[in-house]
Order: structure tokens, then C-alpha cells, then sequence
């Protein structure tokens, strides 16, 4: 049966679970404060739908405070504005950020357009990044290996070594070898994709950047 201690530990760290799951949207200051004009403008600007409204309804309703829902959409559209420029899109694009889907039609095609641009470039660095990154690896591993030749060709010279034990070493020994050339093998072709992709890398930069 769980002791009564266990029991409070449990509940005490389920209770900051809860906690941490339903922070609000807003703080009482905000609450009371009322420039619901200034909250749908940080909304809009970070590209949250205005149904986050709601969140902030929720969060002030312990106060005996509701939103003023026409300053807050006023604010939410002005700092759509702001969010669904082409310049924005290529920047969350290039960091690999999601496109909220809240922007006007007016907007939304230059915007798409821009994200889709920086995704590019993100995805293209990501696998200059994974191939300079296996490179790394492999280089670090022949090192390694060698290292591991030489403890390997130490240790057969032990006199009392049993004949399994000497059967397992050189067995250790051969498939080192096999490693160390699959990799002397493979990193000619990493290298040339790398040079590839780092090149691909920069025409993008040069063709698709936004200022």
C-alpha cells in the first residue's frame, strides 16, 4: 500500500503539472488594465487567431473581467498587418517556424509565397548541417578505430590468451578493417555532397532572399 508520504509527493507534483498546463493568457494586470486593443495586437502580430480571445475570457473571468471584444479585434487585425508581410513569412520559414493559416486574402498569397521561399533555405541548411555533421562523425570514428587497431594488436600478444579469446580478437580486427574502409569509402561521397549542398545553399540565399 502507498504510504501516506508518497501519496502527498504525488499530489504536490501533479498539482505543478496542472499549474504549468493552465497558465494564463494573460495576468490580472492585463485584466484590469483593459487595453484589450494592445492584447489582439500582440495576438495578431504573433499570428494567433482571434478565437484566443476566449483564452483571455477565461483567464480575466476570475476577476469579474471580460474582454472588450470589438477593441481586441481591432488590435488583432492591425497586427495581422505585421505578421503576414512576405518579409515575416521568409523569416519563420527560415527558422523552420510553423505558417498559421490567419492572414487576409489579401495578404495571404504574398505571405505563403515568401514562408515557402525561407522553407527552402531551411531545409537546405538543415542538410548542409546533417551531411557536415555525419562527416564529423566518421572522421571521429577513424580515429577511433585506429586507436582500437592498435589495442586490438596489443592484446594478441598476450602469451596465456585462450583460443577463443584469440579467435574473438581477430575477429575484432577484421571487422574494424571492414568498418574503416566502408567509411574511407563513403566519406569521398559525403564530402562531394556536402560541397553540393552548401553551394545549393548559397544560390538560394542569393535568388530567394527577402529584405
Amino acid at each position: 500500500m502507498m504510504g501516506l508520504n508518497k501519496r502527498i509527493i504525488i499530489l504536490a507534483a501533479a498539482l505543478v503539472l496542472v499549474g504549468c498546463a493552465s497558465k494564463p493568457s494573460v495576468t490580472e494586470y492585463q485584466c484590469r488594465a483593459g487595453d484589450w486593443q494592445s492584447i489582439g495586437f500582440r495576438d495578431g502580430a504573433n499570428g494567433v487567431a482571434n478565437t484566443h480571445i476566449l483564452a483571455h475570457q477565461e483567464a480575466c473571468g476570475e476577476f469579474g473581467i471580460f474582454p472588450e471584444r470589438d477593441g481586441y479585434l481591432a488590435g488583432w487585425r492591425e497586427g495581422l498587418n505585421n505578421y503576414c508581410t512576405a518579409q515575416n513569412g521568409y523569416q519563420l520559414g527560415i527558422r523552420g517556424s510553423g505558417m498559421n493559416t490567419v492572414c487576409p486574402e489579401t495578404l495571404q498569397s504574398a505571405f505563403a509565397a515568401a514562408y515557402a521561399d525561407g522553407r527552402q533555405i531551411y531545409q537546405a541548411q538543415r542538410e548542409v548541417n546533417r551531411l557536415a555533421s555525419q562527416i564529423q562523425q566518421d572522421e571521429q570514428r577513424l580515429v577511433q578505430i585506429k586507436e582500437e587497431l592498435v589495442g586490438t594488436t596489443t592484446a594478441q600478444l598476450v602469451p596465456d590468451l585462450t583460443v577463443e579469446e584469440r579467435v574473438n580478437l581477430v575477429a575484432k580486427f577484421e571487422s574494424l578493417l571492414d568498418e574503416r574502409a566502408s567509411i574511407n569509402t563513403r566519406l569521398p561521397e559525403l564530402e562531394y555532397a556536402l560541397d553540393t549542398a552548401e553551394l545549393r545553399l548559397a544560390e538560394l540565399h542569393q535568388t530567394l532572399a527577402y529584405r
